[in-house]
């Protein structure tokens, strides 16, 4: 502050200085929410699409028996999903000891993102009976 014969105030280079000061402190705190907004789109990205995943890979061996493939296809105009069904042998007893046979189902899903393609993958293994997979010995 300058005092100059009783007025007080604030001179030119202060002001600026001080309008500097809150410009930077305001660029980064728009760059910092702008981030945040942006992981919050690409979270929900994963969210929706983990969902997608779970519901596809819920309906495997359920609409039909489960045979070895691969399947896929459109979700919406965004996701697109992948499906793979494979014989699962590692550390498996003998199926016809067991009387089951062991299979590995994953379902990949993918969506263009802003700047690469992303993609959630869920795997499982499941159980069925020997003479339902079609598979005698």
């Amino acid at each position: 502050m300058v005092d100059r014969g009783g007025q007080r105030g604030f001179s030119l280079l202060e002001v600026l200085v001080a309008f500097a000061i809150l410009s930077v402190s305001l660029g980064v705190l728009l760059q910092v929410f702008a981030t945040g907004l942006r992981n919050a789109g690409v979270a929900d990205d994963y969210t929706q699409a983990t969902l997608y995943a779970e519901s596809i890979l819920a309906a495997y061996g359920r609409e039909a028996p489960l045979s070895e493939g691969v399947r896929e296809g459109p979700i919406n105009e965004r996701f697109s999903w992948r499906g793979a069904v494979s014989a699962y042998a590692e550390n498996v007893p003998d199926p016809e000891k067991t009387q089951v046979r062991v299979w590995r189902v994953s379902v990949e899903v993918f969506w263009r993102g802003l700047t690469q393609t992303r993609s959630v993958m869920l795997e499982t293994v499941r159980l069925t009976p020997l003479e339902a997979s079609g598979v005698r010995g």
